[in-house]
């Protein structure tokens, strides 16, 4: 099968790391063209074919969506995928002169026009899919590559790791509040990084957290810190379908979240919380450790096979065939 990916942006976060992976585990049986920011070629395995484009600035200009289009009529793909509301645009503009199916996949809970009136669109969450108006929706979960983790040295004290973009969407602000309470010494580590960076690091210094909170910027081994750690929390106001969660439920000895989309269809109740209530939560998970750990630890065996990259590659492909058996007629 020949697939296009199309990939809007130039900043790595949670649904770019998605497409490339899921790019990179699918160029093993197919062949996938990338039409992507210059940024990402970087991340790409040598046999898929990148294409170049700076989709950011120049997706109005004319010459801009002629050469998309040779890029395009030239690979003659069997379907065309699209990960973001401004790549869904210009396909749009472009699908009256190219014979093919194309399919958006859904990253967030956010209303957007762009998925309205769609043939096909993948959903990757049940809250995701109540913001879709299209004839065929997929509901496929995200999933990520395993990477062996390792022991490394943190704090002598209960570990709490948090992960993801340093935006108002994390809660983190929350997550300090609530940690500034805890009757028990601890140390938090936030993974990540963003424009929430100032905003963060004052309300660590009002609360007198200095040496208690780290931010500690992007990092390429966030598998070993969680495996490291006591406890991963997820504090977001919102997901669409979390990969700090599938992170937690490879690597993390135990997981609390927010009751956002995705983490409520994986996690069970005993492992969400709502926020305004995430101190006594994790009073009580510091008393019952075990109890939790061991409640997690079946989650985490029912659900690893189904979250990891390749078998989220073979339903994407299930998908596509579907499609283009629909589409061809």
């Amino acid at each position: 099968m020949k697939i296009i990916q199309f990939l809007h942006g130039n900043q790595i976060g949670g649904m770019e790391k998605f497409c490339l992976d899921l790019s990179n585990s699918l160029s093993g049986e197919h062949q996938i063209m990338l039409i992507a920011d210059p940024v990402f070629r970087a991340y790409c395995k040598e046999d898929i074919s990148f294409v170049a484009l700076d989709v950011e600035k120049s997706r109005n200009n004319p010459m801009f969506l002629l050469a998309l289009y040779r890029e395009i009529k030239a690979f003659q793909p069997d379907i065309i995928h699209q990960h973001k509301q401004n790549s869904i645009q210009i396909m749009k503009r472009l699908a009256p002169f190219l014979k093919m199916p194309f399919v958006a996949t859904k990253h967030d809970t956010q209303k957007k026009k762009a998925f309205y009136g769609l043939k096909y669109a993948i959903s990757i969450s049940d809250e995701t899919t109540k913001t879709i108006k299209a004839e065929n929706i997929y509901k496929i979960y995200n999933g990520i590559p395993y990477r062996e983790p390792k022991k490394i040295k943190m704090s002598d004290t209960f570990n709490i790791v948090a992960v993801g973009g340093l935006r108002k969407v994390k809660g983190y602000d929350s997550l300090i509040d609530a940690v500034s309470k805890l009757p028990f010494d601890f140390h938090l580590t936030i993974i990540g990084e963003g424009s929430e960076r100032k905003a963060l690091e004052k309300c660590i210094e009002e609360s007198g957290l200095k040496d208690k909170v780290s931010l500690v910027g992007f990092k390429e081994n966030v598998q070993d810190y969680l495996y490291s750690s006591d406890l991963q929390i997820i504090s977001s106001l919102s997901e669409g379908f979390s990969l700090s969660m599938v992170e937690g439920i490879f690597y993390a000895p135990l997981l609390l979240s927010t009751k956002v989309s995705g983490c409520t269809e994986i996690l069970s109740d005993e492992l969400l919380y709502d926020i305004e209530r995430l101190d006594s939560k994790i009073i009580d998970v510091f008393e019952n450790y075990d109890r939790y750990k061991d409640h997690f630890k079946v989650l985490k065996d029912k659900h690893k096979e189904q979250l990891t990259i390749d078998m989220c590659a073979k339903e994407h492909e299930k998908v596509y065939h579907s499609i283009m058996k629909d589409f061809h007629g």
